[in-house]
């Protein structure tokens, strides 16, 4: 059986308002979240972004994290990712990060 190492994630959030009719960016923070990470080399899998735009994906990282609001990217030192979110799927017992 293959064993799973968990992996050290830091999730960079770009909070942001509308003032006024316009969106104002906030200061961008990091968040640091454990899970795992799987690679994916398909590339059959599609998913859609908030904006509505598919994408493929090319990694997974699952984690018991729940989904932060304006999370964009996602950095693991350990295993030299730093890649833009697609999206952040709940489920009932974890969450999935699609990279």
């Amino acid at each position: 059986m293959v064993r799973r190492h968990p992996h050290t994630a830091v999730i960079t959030v770009e909070p942001g308002s509308l003032e006024n009719g316009e969106w104002v960016k906030g200061e961008p923070s990091e968040r640091i979240i454990r899970g795992l990470y799987f690679a994916s080399n398909s590339g059959n899998q599609v998913k859609v972004n908030a904006d509505g735009r598919e994408f493929i994906v090319h990694g997974e990282f699952s984690t018991r994290e729940e989904p932060v609001e304006g999370a964009s990217r996602l950095r693991i030192d350990s295993e030299a990712v730093d890649v833009p979110i697609i999206c952040w799927e709940r489920f009932q017992t974890h969450s999935v990060i699609y990279v």
